[in-house]
């Protein structure tokens, strides 16, 4: 491409000539006029084909912006409600760094928002349908809470949250698109219906010694393997089992007989629309602040977790892949998703006649040991990596029977020897 500058009109304008002979003339600095909203004045960058056609498009743009008497802002173009919502969602994507976060939102709006007002014409939505909308999400969630399907599409415990995201994109359509009003700012959310607390599942001695004799009978496969080794890495070390998959081998310090908690693994939904696949990803921090954290484990247990990732990284070069850092990669030496593994899980859980409860059934099946054994809230908070002290004592307190034996064998022994004194 050829670029000269030529002086047209008392301006320098560029000309450019492309490689096949076409011509373009760009001027920047066209004066266009003072903003009357900012008092600063206004240009412009003209391109065209021919220098007529640049003073016939600088010429339109000094009328426009005489016409508007100021800098037109953008505006979004919309015509359906899903137009808007996929709009103020980019924006908000722009502005939230949680993917859990984000996936939750992309639920709401593909389950819920879009289908049911997603075709209709946002100025023509009524407070008196959004009322209705929500009035029956309530009551469907209320119907689900009595009967026990808390899972089933459609019985969204959190309908209020997403009438609060509903009202977010209306008022997004008021700043961007000329809406002119939020039917749902005048609407009432019905209270969350109030579930019966659950009881906590976890594995006692007689059931824990079942299990542990189980997976003795398990073939000795590398995927069986891998399954054993997640089970009781997360059973003598309380982590979530996506912190356990995101562990690379310098996560474990041979020398003190700790893992090094720091990270977790999440899942980051498709967008069909954009044409791309859900996938796993690396978040580089757990949960929460409190998810930083070392935990001691016995020293075998990351001997067979050293083990395991040599293993891995044998298969990888026999096949001429490169090495993984990660302890539990994919055959790909990509991270590692959870669910086929809860699906195994769950079905050997079954098989022997224990609660189905996924892989944080290990989890409390550890608190409740360290409770039994005498561990303190405190000790128990900073193992499980939780924020709160409350967490732990709301989520744990069920967990030690044998503490509760212990307390009234302390109050009889008080009483006892207080009748002595009489």
């Amino acid at each position: 491409m050829q670029i000269e500058v030529i002086e047209y009109k008392g301006s320098k304008v560029k000309k450019k000539i492309k490689q096949n002979g076409a011509i373009s003339y760009s001027q920047k600095g066209v004066y266009l006029g003072v903003d009357v909203k900012t008092g600063k004045q206004v240009t412009t960058t003209i391109t065209a084909r021919t220098l007529k056609e640049l003073d016939r498009k600088s010429n339109r743009a000094k009328l426009e912006f005489e016409k508007n008497g100021f800098t037109k802002k953008e505006r979004i173009e919309v015509h359906i409600l899903e137009d808007l919502a996929e709009a103020w969602y980019r924006s908000y994507k722009t502005l939230v760094s949680s993917e859990n976060t984000l996936n939750r939102v992309r639920g709401y709006l593909d389950n819920y928002i879009i289908p049911k007002f997603g075709d209709f014409q946002p100025q023509q939505i009524d407070a008196s349908d959004v009322q209705l909308w929500v009035t029956e999400m309530a009551n469907n969630a209320r119907d689900a809470v009595d009967k026990g399907k808390l899972n089933k599409k459609g019985n969204a415990q959190d309908f209020g949250a997403m009438a609060h995201k509903l009202s977010d994109i209306f008022d997004f359509g008021i700043t961007h698109c000329n809406l002119e009003k939020n039917p749902v700012s005048s609407i009432k959310i019905p209270p969350k219906p109030k579930r019966n607390k659950e009881r906590v599942m976890v594995l006692h001695d007689e059931d824990l010694a079942k299990w542990l004799l189980y997976l003795t009978t398990l073939p000795n496969t590398r995927g069986n393997r891998r399954f054993k080794i997640i089970c009781e890495t997360l059973l003598c070390s309380a982590l979530r089992i996506n912190e356990l998959l995101a562990l690379k081998i310098s996560d474990l310090d041979m020398e003190h007989s700790e893992i090094s908690v720091s990270k977790t693994l999440m899942w980051k939904n498709p967008d069909k629309k954009l044409g791309i696949k859900g996938k796993v990803i690396c978040k580089p921090t757990p949960k929460s602040d409190a998810g930083f954290r070392n935990v001691s484990v016995p020293l075998e247990v990351l001997e067979r977790l050293k083990e395991f990732h040599e293993e891995m990284n044998r298969y990888f070069e026999s096949h001429d892949l490169p090495k993984s850092e990660l302890i539990f990669p994919t055959i790909y030496g990509a991270f590692m998703c959870d669910r086929n593994e809860q699906t195994t899980l769950k079905k050997r859980l079954i098989e022997v006649g224990l609660p189905d409860y996924g892989f944080h059934l290990f989890r409390h099946t550890h608190a409740s040991m360290l409770l039994n054994a005498g561990a303190n809230w405190k000790e128990l908070q900073v193992r499980m990596g939780h924020k709160s002290i409350t967490t732990t004592m709301d989520a744990y307190a069920e967990l030690a029977p044998k503490r509760k034996v212990e307390a009234v064998n302390i109050y009889n022994a008080k009483m006892k020897e207080l009748k002595q004194l009489c």
